[in-house]
């Protein structure tokens, strides 16, 4: 049996633990069943963004007119849409490959699970069976979409994330689509596809949408998306689903009449939420405990109650972001292999939705800030036409599209929450999450550094990580 120090499973953010314990002289073994780079490169932020530009491109030459700049209509090249965003997919194959070729890495492609604590079986993919064991075993194995339990759904066929851009990428724009789901992946779908001129219907089963942001948002995100031509249907219960002339036909119970009625549509997109990648890892074997929904129980230093063994990503169940998952890394790789200082905190993690309009968010809503602190909470307000750049694009007090940022403070300015809406959403929240990051104990030896860069979590995919990266991950000059 083959003897690893490390062996990771899920090659997306767990390179990062891979990278850093060969930099160590460590033997490394990667499990991996599909493609490497993880959900963000293969199935989410990365191909995504490569539709949600173009998308924005749109909306932003139809509101041109306000700035006396008026476009027809749009030509929408697929191909090279699909082009471009394959070519993104795509470097997963190189990546493998590096990897692969890496000293003192093996990599098995397939699905691992525990024996014991120490041992993990691994069923390949061509079929054979090999164990190995390690000293530190780190799981990194990510989500999936959850596919809820519809009569029909199977026979009628759908589409989510894993299968939409793999075999399922469709060869033109839908005429009309179906999108099951309220939160981010949803509302990015949403709009990319009615920027695209697919009649869009967003079903959600609750009463809002972004559920967990704070209580302004979601109001004003669901006003442009009807705008924009998007149909959102709360209370959306769905009953069950069936193929008619070429359509999908899906069967609603409103959660607050009773009253059931109709949908059609070419297609169905499935994102209603995710479920981690828990149930085949044989957990119980090594002793590894997870709550009730299947995610594993980590601490503030990714140790599960198993000494030996780590859990980072989407796998924790805290916040399933890239940013998120890299940062996980970066405090693990200094508990295994740095002085073990670091821990993972999870009270300024900075998150976007890439929709129409853009949401930025970090921190505590109004809500929750209230009923931690009472009356010390303190809001405040800006509008993009309170600015002249906003004013400059068109923004103005007469639409109602005119964006936001509310900041969201104690009696002490010391920052709690920070939610904007609006173009570039993300950027304008990333430095409050930095400065939620800065001081502690070393405060005076920290003013003005870039620790706190370092130490927060830099909204992925945006520019703010240009400036985050080349301190963080310098490259060498052109």
């Amino acid at each position: 049996m083959q003897q690893f120090d490390i062996a990771v499973i899920g090659a997306g953010s767990g390179l990062m633990i891979m990278e850093e314990a060969v930099k160590h002289g460590k033997t490394v073994a990667v499990i991996e069943k599909g493609a490497f780079g993880g959900t963000c490169l293969n199935r989410g932020c990365i191909p995504s963004k490569m539709l949600v530009y173009p998308a924005d491109l749109i909306r932003e030459a139809q509101l041109g007119s306000r700035v006396g700049v008026s476009y027809g209509e749009p030509e929408i090249d697929w191909e090279k849409i699909t082009r471009r965003m394959r070519r993104q997919i795509d470097a997963n194959i190189n990546l493998a490959e590096e990897i692969k070729a890496t000293e003192g890495v093996t990599v098995f492609e397939g699905s691992g699970s525990f024996v014991d604590r120490n041992t993990l079986q691994i069923q390949l993919n061509d079929g054979k069976t090999t164990s190995i064991q390690a000293e530190i075993i780190v799981i990194a194995t990510g989500s999936r979409t959850r596919i809820p339990d519809i009569k029909g759904m199977k026979e009628a066929g759908f589409q989510a994330s894993e299968s939409f851009f793999a075999e399922g990428f469709p060869k033109k724009p839908y005429k009309s689509l179906m999108i099951i789901g309220g939160g981010s992946t949803a509302l990015e779908f949403a709009h990319i596809f009615s920027a695209f001129g697919t009649k869009v219907t967003l079903a959600v089963r609750s009463e809002t949408i972004l559920r967990g942001t704070d209580e302004e948002i979601a109001p004003f995100v669901k006003k442009q998306l009807e705008n924009a031509g998007v149909r959102v249907l709360y209370f959306a219960d769905a009953q069950e689903v069936h193929a008619k002339d070429g359509q999908k036909v899906m069967t609603f119970k409103d959660k607050q009449t009773g009253e059931t009625y109709d949908i059609t549509a070419e297609e169905i997109f499935l994102a209603p939420g995710i479920v981690p990648n828990t149930d085949s890892l044989s957990l119980e074997k090594a002793g590894v405990q997870t709550d009730q929904n299947g995610y594993i129980i980590t601490d503030e230093k990714l140790r599960t109650n198993v000494n030996n063994i780590y859990a980072l990503g989407d796998i924790n169940g805290k916040y399933p972001l890239r940013h998120k998952a890299n940062y996980e890394a970066g405090v693990l790789n200094n508990v295994l292999f740095g002085d073990n200082t670091r821990e993972a905190s999870y009270d300024s993690v900075p998150q976007a939705v890439f929709t129409h309009p853009q949401v930025g968010i970090v921190g505590l809503s109004e809500k929750e800030a209230r009923e931690q602190y009472g009356n010390k909470t303190q809001v405040f307000y800006g509008s993009y036409s309170d600015v002249i750049a906003g004013i400059s694009m068109g923004y103005s007090r007469r639409h109602d599209d005119d964006g936001f940022v509310k900041i969201i403070t104690d009696d002490k300015k010391r920052i709690l929450g920070v939610h904007a809406v609006g173009p570039q959403a993300a950027m304008l929240v990333q430095p409050y999450a930095y400065l939620m990051n800065a001081g502690g104990r070393e405060q005076a030896e920290e003013r003005g550094t870039w620790l706190p860069i370092e130490r927060a979590m830099t909204i992925h995919p945006t520019f703010s990580e240009l400036a985050a990266w080349a301190l963080i991950y310098p490259q060498p000059p052109k």
